[in-house]
C-alpha cells in the first residue's frame, strides 16, 4: 500500500478502510512498547537504584532494549518509516506538559537569590560551546557528513546549536528525583540548563526564520512570513502570561475553601493551557518555553495549583515521561549502526562535553566552587535528550547534513544523556556529605542589618488549629518574602482508620487536609511567602520524627520549627494533652540535622496580638505596642533570654532575625551572676574600647568564664554592634544572686512580651543554673528556663520559642 494519498473527491473506498486499520495497529504497537518499557525500566532500576542512578537512565536503557526487540517489524500493517514519524508529536507534547509542571514546581524565590550565578554559568558554558563548534565546523564540512551540504555557514550555525543545547527536561527530572534542586548548587545547574535550553530554542527559531534558511520560499512569500508568525507567537504568550494570574485567582475564589477545583474548572484550566501551547506549535515554534513560563506565572496558592499538579503528576511521572526517555533509546537503528556513525557520534559527545567543561571551569572562580564540581556540572549541562529539541529534522530537510549525520547525532545524544546518571550520583553524594557535616546554625547567619543570608525553614503542624502560630513565626523570620525559598509544611494527621464511625473514615483525613489548606492559603496570600504543604499520616513519634528529619535533609533546611507538647487550654493552663507529642519533640531534638525550634503557643493570650493572624491582615485598631528603642508602633514585642552557651546564642540569633522585621521590637536580657558581674562587664568594656574590626584577645575571659565564655562575649559584642548600637534592639543586663531571682525575673515578663525566645539549655553556666533542678525535672525536654516560662498559667504570658542549636558531632543520621 502507498504511504500517502492525494486528497480528492473520488478517493478509493478501499483506501479509506485502510486508514483505521493503520491507526489501530500503530496504537496497539505503542501500548505494547509502553508496557514493555515500564516493566523493563523498573527491573533495570532495581539494580541501578542502589547506586543512586536516576530512573531516566533505566528508562533510556529500557528503550534501547525495546528497540532491539523488533516490535515494529512484528506488526505488518504499521505504516511508518521510523520512530520519528511515530513519536514526533508525542515527544513534543510530552515536553510541553512536563515543562509546565517544572515551571509550576520551581522555587522562584530561591532561583531569584541565585539568578546572577545561574546566568553566569549558563553564559559561560554557552559561549565556550559556541566557540568550540565554530572552530570544528570547518573541519567537519564535507568530511563527516558523507554528502555535500548546503553552505558551510548553515552547517556551522546548526552545529553550534547542537553542541550548545542542554536538555532542560533531563536535568530537571534528574535533579528533582535526586532532590538536588533543594541545594544551592543543584538549583544552579537546573536554572543554567533551562536558560541554555531557552537560548538554543530562540536561536533555532531565529535560524529557521532567516532569509538564509527560507530562501526557497522567498519568491512565493516575500517579507519573511515566519518572522511575522514569530511576532504573533510572542503576542499570544504575552497575553497568556498577563492574564493567567487574574484568571486563576477568579477560579480560586469560586472554589474557596476546597482542596481541589471542581471538575469543569479544572478542565477549563487545562484546556486553556493546551490552547496557548498548541497555538505556538501551529505557528511553527517550540511550545516548551511557553509552557515553562505559564507554569512559572501560575499562582501557587489556592486549589488551582494543587488540582493541576495532582491531576497531571501521576500520569506524567508514571507513563508520559518514562516513555519519553525510552524513545531516546528507541531511536537506535541497529541495522544502520556502523563505525562511520558511531565514531562521529562519540566525537560529537566529546566536543559537546569539552565546550561545557571549559565554560564551567572558566566560571568556577566567579561562582566560588571547586573546579572538580564545575566539571560535574558541565557533564550535567551536556545532557542532550532528544535531537528534535533543536528541530534537527529541519537541518536534514534543508540539506545541512545527510541521514548518516542524523544517526551520529542520535548516538551522541544517547551517550551524553546516559553519563548524566553517574555525574548526578557523584553530585548527590557531595551535597549530602557537605550538608551533614556543616554546622547548621542560625548564629552563623547573623548579618547585622545587611542583606540577610538565605535561611531554609521547614515547619511541622498537627492541624489547622495549631498551624497559625508556627506560620506566624515563619512570617516574622522572613524580612524579604520575594527572596525567601519555599517553606515546606509537614502536616501530620491521624489515620482515618483510627477514627470512630464508618461515615467519618472517608472524609476525616480530607477534612483535616482541607482545613490546613485554608490556613496556608491565607498566609500565602497575605505574606507573599511560598508554602508547600506535605500531608503525612501520623505513624507514631519515632516514624514521624524520621520523616521530618528526612524532609529537613532533603530540603537542606537550616531551621526546623515544630509545636511544643505543652498546649494552652481555654482557662490558660498549660498541659501536655498527648504523650505522642512529647515523644515527637524528644525525637526531633535528638535526631534533627539542623537547628530545632519548639513553639509553646498561647492562642488565648489576654493582651496584645496573638500569633493567629498574619501581620498583613492584623487589625490596626488597638495596637499599642511600642518598639523598645523608638516611638514607632510594632505588632509584636519580643524578648530573648541569654544565660550562656550555644543554645542561648541560637535563641538570640533567631531573635535578631525576627528584629529584622519592621513589625518586631526586640529586647535581649542577659542574666549575670552578681559574683561574676565585674569580670563580665570588664570584658565587655575592653571590647567596646577596641577599634571596629580589631581582633580582641579573649583568652583571659575564656579562662574566667570557662568553656564558651569567650565565644559568648564575642557573640554578644557582635550583637551589640550590629543591633543594639543601631537601635534595632535593646540590650539589658539582669544581675541575679539566687534561683528565686531568676524565677522572679522570668515570671515578671508576663504581660510585657508577646514572644520570648530562649535556649533549650544543658550547656549554660553552672552558677546560673544552680537551684533550678526542680524545673529541669519537670521539663527536661525544653530546659529549666523554658519550663518556667511555659508553665506559667497567666493569660498575660506570651508564647515561648525554645531553640536548640545544631551540633554536628552529637547528631546521628536520620533513619
Amino acid at each position: 500500500m502507498g504511504r500517502s494519498f492525494n486528497v480528492c473527491p473520488d478517493i478509493d473506498p478501499i483506501v479509506m478502510t485502510r486508514v483505521p486499520g493503520v491507526a489501530l495497529d500503530t496504537l496497539f504497537l505503542i501500548v505494547i512498547q509502553v508496557l514493555a518499557v515500564i516493566f523493563l525500566s523498573r527491573f533495570i532500576h532495581l539494580l541501578l537504584g542502589r547506586y543512586n542512578q536516576p530512573t531516566a537512565v533505566s528508562q533510556i536503557l529500557a528503550g534501547v532494549a525495546v528497540s532491539g526487540m523488533g516490535l515494529r517489524n512484528a506488526i505488518v500493517h504499521v505504516d511508518v518509516d521510523d520512530v520519528e514519524d511515530m513519536y514526533g508529536n508525542y515527544i513534543a507534547a510530552a515536553r510541553v506538559v512536563y515543562m509546565f509542571l517544572v515551571g509550576l514546581d520551581l522555587d522562584l524565590a530561591a532561583l531569584r537569590n541565585a539568578s546572577r550565578r545561574c546566568v553566569s554559568l549558563a553564559y559561560a558554558t554557552v559561549a565556550a560551546s559556541l566557540l568550540v563548534a565554530a572552530v570544528v565546523s570547518s573541519g567537519m564540512y564535507g568530511s563527516m557528513m558523507h554528502s555535500p551540504v548546503k553552505t558551510p555557514e548553515l552547517l556551522a550555525a546548526t552545529l553550534m546549536l547542537a553542541l550548545t543545547n542542554t536538555s532542560s527536561i533531563t536535568v530537571a527530572r534528574v535533579a528533582g528525583e535526586l532532590n538536588l534542586a533543594a541545594s544551592e548548587n543543584g538549583r544552579l545547574v537546573v536554572a543554567a540548563a533551562i536558560i541554555t535550553n531557552l537560548i538554543c530554542v530562540v536561536g533555532d527559531g531565529l535560524l529557521s526564520s532567516t532569509t538564509l534558511a527560507k530562501e526557497k520560499t522567498q519568491d512565493l512569500y516575500p517579507g519573511s512570513p515566519q518572522i511575522k508568525k514569530g511576532f504573533l507567537a510572542l503576542a499570544v504568550v504575552g497575553a497568556a502570561v498577563w492574564q493567567v494570574r487574574p484568571a486563576v485567582t477568579r477560579i480560586n475564589r469560586r472554589n474557596a475553601g476546597q482542596h481541589h477545583l471542581r471538575g469543569r474548572d479544572l478542565l477549563l484550566v487545562l484546556f486553556s493551557v493546551w490552547v496557548v501551547t498548541t497555538t505556538q506549535q501551529l505557528l511553527g515554534f517550540d511550545a516548551m518555553p511557553t509552557s515553562l513560563v505559564l507554569g512559572m506565572a501560575f499562582p501557587r496558592e489556592g486549589p488551582a495549583a494543587r488540582s493541576v499538579a495532582d491531576a497531571l503528576s501521576p500520569p506524567v511521572n508514571g507513563v508520559v515521561i518514562p516513555f519519553y526517555f525510552a524513545t531516546i533509546g528507541m531511536r537506535m537503528d541497529y541495522n544502520a549502526m556502523s563505525g562511520a556513525i558511531i565514531v562521529p557520534g562519540l566525537l560529537l559527545t566529546l566536543l559537546g562535553q569539552a565546550g561545557k567543561a571549559v565554560g564551567a571551569a572558566a566560571a568556577s572562580s566567579y561562582l566560588g566552587i571547586p573546579v572538580s564540581d564545575a566539571l560535574r556540572y558541565g557533564v550535567l549541562l551536556n545532557a542532550k535528550g532528544h535531537v528534535d529539541t533543536m528541530n534537527m529534522k529541519f537541518a536534514k530537510t534543508e540539506g545541512v547534513w545527510a541521514e548518516q549525520a542524523l544517526y551520529a547525532m542520535i548516538i551522541g545524544n544517547l551517550v551524553s544523556t546516559l553519563v548524566v546518571g553517574p555525574a548526578a550520583a557523584a553530585m548527590l553524594r557531595r551535597e549530602k556529605e557537605e550538608y551533614r557535616t556543616r554546622h547548621q546554625a542560625v548564629e552563623s547567619l547573623l548579618g547585622g542589618g545587611e542583606e540577610q543570608a538565605e535561611l531554609r525553614i521547614l515547619a511541622c503542624a498537627h492541624g489547622a488549629h495549631a498551624a497559625p502560630g508556627v506560620l506566624s513565626i515563619v512570617e516574622l523570620l522572613v524580612s524579604a518574602p520575594h527572596r525567601q525559598p519555599a517553606v515546606p509544611v509537614l502536616h501530620f494527621f491521624d489515620s482515618p482508620r483510627d477514627r470512630s464511625g464508618a461515615d467519618d473514615k472517608a472524609g476525616g483525613a480530607a477534612d483535616a487536609v482541607t482545613q490546613l489548606n485554608r490556613v496556608i492559603d491565607v498566609f500565602a496570600r497575605a505574606t507573599g511567602i511560598s508554602f508547600r504543604q506535605v500531608d503525612l499520616v501520623s505513624l507514631g513519634a519515632a516514624r514521624d520524627a524520621g520523616a521530618a528529619c528526612a524532609a529537613a535533609e532533603d530540603a537542606h533546611g537550616g531551621l526546623l520549627l515544630a509545636p511544643c507538647y505543652k498546649e494552652q487550654r481555654f482557662d490558660g493552663k498549660m498541659a501536655c494533652r498527648l504523650e505522642e507529642r512529647w515523644r515527637l519533640n524528644h525525637e526531633l531534638l535528638a535526631r534533627a540535622p539542623c537547628t530545632v525550634g519548639l513553639l509553646v503557643d498561647r492562642p488565648y493570650r489576654g493582651s496584645g496580638v496573638s500569633f493567629q493572624t498574619p501581620i498583613a491582615v492584623a487589625p490596626e485598631s488597638g495596637r499599642t505596642l511600642v518598639h523598645p528603642c523608638s516611638d514607632r508602633a510594632v505588632t509584636h514585642v519580643v524578648a530573648a533570654v541569654f544565660l550562656g552557651g550555644p543554645d542561648d546564642r541560637e535563641a538570640v540569633s533567631v531573635a535578631c532575625r525576627l528584629a529584622e522585621n519592621t513589625a518586631v521590637g526586640l529586647t535581649v536580657f542577659r542574666f549575670v551572676k552578681r559574683s561574676t558581674y565585674d569580670a563580665v562587664t570588664s570584658s565587655t568594656s575592653r571590647k567596646s574600647s577596641s577599634a571596629g574590626g580589631e581582633v580582641v584577645d579573649d583568652d583571659d575571659v575564656e579562662l574566667q568564664d570557662g568553656g564558651d565564655g569567650g565565644v559568648d562575649e564575642r557573640f554578644l559584642w557582635r550583637f551589640y554592634e550590629s543591633y543594639a548600637a543601631r537601635e534595632m534592639a535593646m540590650y539589658v543586663e539582669k544581675v541575679v544572686e539566687t534561683p528565686a531571682d531568676v524565677v522572679e525575673t522570668l515570671e515578671g515578663m508576663a504581660g510585657m512580651f508577646s514572644l520570648v525566645v530562649v535556649g533549650r539549655g544543658g550547656r549554660q553556666p553552672v552558677e546560673l543554673m544552680a537551684g533550678l533542678e526542680r524545673w529541669a525535672e519537670g521539663g527536661s525536654e525544653i530546659g529549666p528556663v523554658a519550663e518556667i516560662l511555659a508553665s506559667n498559667e497567666s493569660l498575660e504570658m506570651g508564647s515561648v520559642l525554645v531553640m536548640q542549636q545544631h551540633t554536628v558531632a552529637l547528631t546521628p543520621p536520620c533513619q
